[in-house]
């Protein structure tokens, strides 16, 4: 299963040369990196290997396919614009949705997810993030929990107070991640569409 981790690449530039004076200013350098804000193509790729084992990308291809489109949201990618985009590019069917039920109907056919976690509001923690953050749903497990793959996982990440306990991990296979769907809901309840599902055209 491929596992592809945004933090590992401040080496891939991810900036289409039009980012505000003022965000560029807080950047290193005034650059924005794959580190900073691949989460959506990181996830993306993530998804294809989940579903078609006769395509992939590597990271480069999959922000290319951003400026392809004009995805970038500044910073990060405009889901909207790039989820199209990438299901035509590869034959997958795209459903956006707002409704928990069909990301498991999507997960129990044989289909892989996008979901858009909004951070931290009030009265909630992000769990999957302070700000915005694009991860990727894969399967679910037969109790009901739903298997994440993380683009921004790290050492500590989910020990964070308002996190701890809400994820668990699989120490043979330690990019994935577990949580319940209401954690899900919760962590993309600011965000229209919360999810999108993509499934292999038959």
């Amino acid at each position: 299963m491929k596992y592809v981790n945004q933090l590992d690449n401040p080496h891939i530039i991810f900036d289409d040369g039009k980012l505000p004076e003022d965000f560029k200013a807080k950047l290193p350098m005034g650059i924005l990196t794959a580190a900073h804000a691949a989460c959506g193509p990181c996830s993306a790729i993530m998804v294809l290997d989940r579903l078609c084992a006769d395509h992939s990308m590597d990271l480069q291809q999959a922000i290319n396919m951003a400026y392809e489109c004009e995805a970038l949201s500044h910073p990060g990618t405009d889901m909207k614009i790039y989820g199209p985009y990438f299901a035509e590019k590869f034959n997958l069917e795209l459903e956006m949705t707002n409704d928990p039920e069909r990301l498991r109907y999507c997960l129990r056919t044989g289909g892989a997810a996008i979901v858009h976690s909004g951070g931290d509001r009030e009265g909630h923690i992000g769990v999957f993030t302070h700000g915005g953050h694009y991860i990727a749903a894969i399967s679910e497990l037969r109790d009901g929990r739903i298997a994440i793959l993380d683009p921004s996982q790290k050492d500590g990440k989910y020990e964070e107070e308002g996190r701890k306990g809400l994820v668990a991990f699989n120490y043979s296979e330690p990019h994935i991640v577990y949580c319940d769907m209401q954690v899900l809901v919760d962590d993309s309840a600011n965000r229209d569409p919360g999810f999108y599902l993509f499934w292999r055209k038959m």
